[in-house]
């Protein structure tokens, strides 16, 4: 009796067991949304507005010199004053950044979403960042001079101890007989 009594206790654990065991978990299908695509139509002004900014980067100064009296000759269109902008800032003299950034503020403020105003914001931005960098060199070289400066008056003031203590006379050891 003992064995039917124990063969059906192990029956229900069994059953029991078997029915707390995991059921597999079924897979809701997931929507990733993709981003929409953007189609850029490329503007032709836009287009070669950008062209004359990487051929700037490649002109000797005569021929810069040659485009700033070019231009000097053209109207006062918004493209033409971007011209003008990336011109200065390419010469890159002093204060030419600054002026290159004031031909840019009001194309960059426009309110009428003229096609050129992000345009002229970004080149804006991207000279006052050039601006910042380069009266961060001014100041590091100004600090760097003054540590020459410096430098050069220890070693002047080391040597100068240095014939101090060899123009001193040579003192005897101590405990050497007299």
């Amino acid at each position: 009796m003992m064995t039917r009594t124990s063969l059906a206790g192990m029956a229900a654990c069994a059953l029991l067991l078997g029915a707390c065991a995991a059921k597999p978990a079924i897979q809701t299908p997931v929507l990733v949304q993709t981003p929409p695509r953007v189609v850029v139509v490329a503007d032709p002004q836009l287009t070669e507005l950008l062209a004359y900014q990487s051929a700037l980067r490649l002109m000797t100064p005569s021929e810069l010199v040659k485009a700033q009296l070019d231009l000097a000759k053209a109207d006062h269109a918004p493209s033409n004053t971007i011209r003008r902008a990336m011109l200065q800032a390419t010469v890159r003299g002093t204060g030419d950044l600054a002026r290159a950034q004031a031909l840019l503020e009001p194309l960059a403020t426009a309110k009428d979403g003229q096609l050129l105003a992000p345009l002229a914001q970004l080149l804006s931005s991207q000279y006052a960042e050039l601006r910042r960098q380069d009266e961060s060199i001014d100041k590091l070289n100004a600090q760097l001079r003054d540590a020459q400066r410096r430098n050069e008056q220890l070693n002047e003031k080391l040597e100068a101890l240095k014939n101090i203590e060899r123009s001193l006379s040579v003192r005897p050891a101590a405990g050497a007989p007299k």
